[in-house]
C-alpha cells in the first residue's frame, strides 16, 4: 500500500470517528434538552398542585370538633344530667391513644333496659364496673372499660344484669380501628365482628 492511500485510508477513518462524536455529542445534547423539558414540566405541576391547595379550606370531622370540645373541660350533659355521646366519644379517644401506647386492650359496652331510667341504670353499671357511665338513649348507657377484652367486657354485662334486668352489647378495639369507628360499632344495633350481646 502506498502512502498517499494509506493517507486517504487515515482521513477517512478520522472523518468518521469525527462525524460519530458529532452525532452521540448531539444525541446527549438532545437527550438532556428533552430531560429538561420534561423536569421544567414536572415544576409547573407541583407549583399548580402546591396552589390548588393552598386554596383549599382544611376543616375537621364533626366527630373531632366533639371530642375536640370535651378535651381538658367539662363533657356536655345529657338531659339527665349524664355526659353524653360527645363526651363518650372523647373517653374512647383518650383510652385507644393509651392501648395503642402500651399495647394494652379496650372494650366498650352499651347496657339497655327496658323498665330503668337512664340514671338509675347508671348507678347500677358503675356499682358493678367502678366507671362513667355515657347516655346514649333514653334508657341506654355505655361503658368505656380500660384493660378489659371482650369476654372480660361480657362478663361486666352479666353482672350488671344480675343486679338490673337489662340488655348488654360489648366490643373490643381492633387493630387499626380508632374512636370514632369503635363507638359506631359499639351503638350499631345488632352484633358484628368483634362483638358480643347478652339477653337479659
Amino acid at each position: 500500500m502506498s502512502v498517499g492511500i494509506a493517507l486517504v485510508v487515515l482521513a477517512a477513518a478520522v472523518a468518521v470517528g469525527i462525524a460519530c462524536a458529532c452525532i452521540a455529542v448531539r444525541r446527549r445534547q438532545d437527550r438532556e434538552a428533552h430531560r429538561a423539558a420534561r423536569l421544567r414540566e414536572v415544576v409547573a405541576r407541583i407549583e399548580a398542585a402546591v396552589s390548588s391547595i393552598g386554596e383549599v379550606a382544611v376543616s375537621r370531622p364533626a366527630a373531632e370538633e366533639r371530642a375536640a370540645a370535651t378535651a381538658g373541660g367539662t363533657p356536655p350533659e345529657a338531659g339527665n344530667g349524664l355526659p353524653g355521646r360527645a363526651a363518650l366519644l372523647g373517653a374512647v379517644g383518650a383510652q385507644v391513644r393509651v392501648a395503642r401506647s402500651n399495647g394494652g386492650r379496650l372494650s366498650a359496652a352499651v347496657v339497655r333496659s327496658a323498665d330503668a331510667e337512664t340514671a338509675e341504670l347508671a348507678v347500677e353499671t358503675q356499682a358493678v364496673a367502678d366507671v362513667d357511665a355515657y347516655a346514649v338513649g333514653s334508657r341506654a348507657v355505655a361503658l368505656v372499660l380500660p384493660g378489659l377484652g371482650r369476654a372480660d367486657a361480657l362478663g361486666v354485662l352479666a353482672r350488671i344484669e344480675a343486679r338490673c334486668p337489662s340488655s348488654g352489647k360489648a366490643v373490643e378495639l381492633e387493630p387499626g380501628e380508632d374512636a370514632v369507628e369503635l363507638v359506631a360499632r359499639l351503638l350499631s344495633q345488632g352484633s358484628g365482628a368483634g362483638s358480643g350481646t347478652t339477653g337479659a
